[in-house]
């Protein structure tokens, strides 16, 4: 039996939304719909697709950002859905890694003809673990404390963090999911955003990976996001602690 195709629809229209759901589900497609950017890469963290549905105009984050984003750390098909119809437009979806791009308004008869034969050719290309965003589990929740500089996840022993680790991760913890500019972090950790200060923040993010690789012997969610900066791609909770 052939797996079913599993869609994530990122769109901000609620009655778009609903519509492309109700049309899909009825033709046998299961749909999880978010509303935002954040809610997208929340959903990517904790289940498994082959076909993103994302619109440009969302609130918090241009949908080319996550186009991105979906083509560097997942195999799954991507539909660009905009009113947007420019050339430019266009080749910026493509240049961001969109398989197809639709222009709003769409037939959902046409949309889904577009995921089923799309999500045909990604069940078929790869195993369904392939298209999930990598070494991200789904049941994780990461803690920390600002004020004792620790980072644990779930019920594991506590990792201690550097000043400049603990502003880093503060600044992604603050919106889990959504990805945080890398002039802002040089801003914030180095006072400048020059070459020397972003090859400081590389190293900076590959030792605290290695760090937790070796503590915890799983890997962060500290993603990358191309041409953008980075996220933490899992639920994560902020501890005020005072120290005993």
């Amino acid at each position: 039996m052939n797996e079913p195709i599993k869609v994530l629809l990122v769109e901000d229209d609620p009655d778009l939304r609903d519509s492309v759901v109700e049309w899909m589900e009825i033709h046998g497609t299961p749909v999880t719909a978010v509303r935002n950017a954040a809610e997208f890469y929340q959903a990517l963290s904790h289940q498994q697709f082959h076909v993103a549905v994302i619109d440009v105009g969302l609130p918090d984050q241009e949908g080319y950002v996550l186009a991105e984003y979906t083509r560097a750390n997942t195999r799954m098909g991507i539909i660009i859905l905009t009113a947007r119809s420019t050339l430019d437009d266009k080749l910026r979806g493509y240049q961001s890694g969109a398989d197809i791009f639709m222009v709003k308004p769409v037939d959902c008869r046409e949309l889904a003809a577009v995921v089923h034969s799309m999500g045909a050719r990604v069940t078929s290309a790869a195993p369904a673990e392939a298209t999930a965003v990598a070494a991200v589990a789904p049941t994780e929740h990461w803690h920390m404390s600002a004020t004792l500089w620790e980072l644990r996840l779930g019920d594991s022993a506590a990792i201690k963090l550097s000043q400049k680790e603990l502003q880093l991760m503060e600044m992604l913890a603050a919106q889990p999911g959504a990805a945080v500019q890398k002039r802002i972090i040089l801003t914030r950790l180095y006072q400048r955003d020059d070459y020397s200060s972003s090859r400081s923040l590389d190293t900076l993010v590959r030792r605290l990976r290695a760090k937790i690789v070796a503590r915890l012997g799983t890997e962060l969610p500290l993603r990358t996001v191309h041409a953008v900066g980075y996220c933490f791609a899992a639920e994560i909770s902020m501890e005020d602690v005072e120290p005993v």
